[in-house]
């Protein structure tokens, strides 16, 4: 079963280099991905490598967690994420205006399993 899961996660890792194909793929098992690091201990952070979010540089485009930390700000220790019902909820959330004036990059997270993750 682990040589399974290993081999899987390999293959999910070697489709990250073909950005269109991975987001086909994403589009179709986020669910699973986020799921999958809530539960399995043993994979959590390379999981954690696989997922994507919206941001509110980016809105439009997916970005890996690795992504938005080498954009963090200067002095930024911390990872901004908003929690909505839907992306255009989250995008117009008052917290997302106080965050972009002081020019730091929040995650748009608009999935219910996103909170577990």
């Amino acid at each position: 079963r682990r040589n399974i899961i290993r081999k899987a996660i390999s293959m999910f890792t070697s489709l990250t280099e073909d950005t269109e194909k991975y987001n086909t793929f994403y589009s179709a098992f986020s669910k699973n991905l986020k799921l999958g690091v809530h539960e399995d201990t043993a994979n959590r952070k390379k999981l954690m490598e696989l997922l994507r979010f919206n941001s509110s540089k980016k809105s439009e485009e997916l970005t890996s967690l690795q992504d938005y930390v080498d954009r963090m700000a200067d002095g930024q220790d911390k990872i901004y994420y908003l929690i909505g019902e839907t992306l255009d909820s989250v995008k117009s959330s008052p917290f997302l205006e106080r965050l972009r004036k002081k020019n730091i990059e929040v995650l748009l997270m608009h999935d219910p399993i996103d909170e577990y993750v």
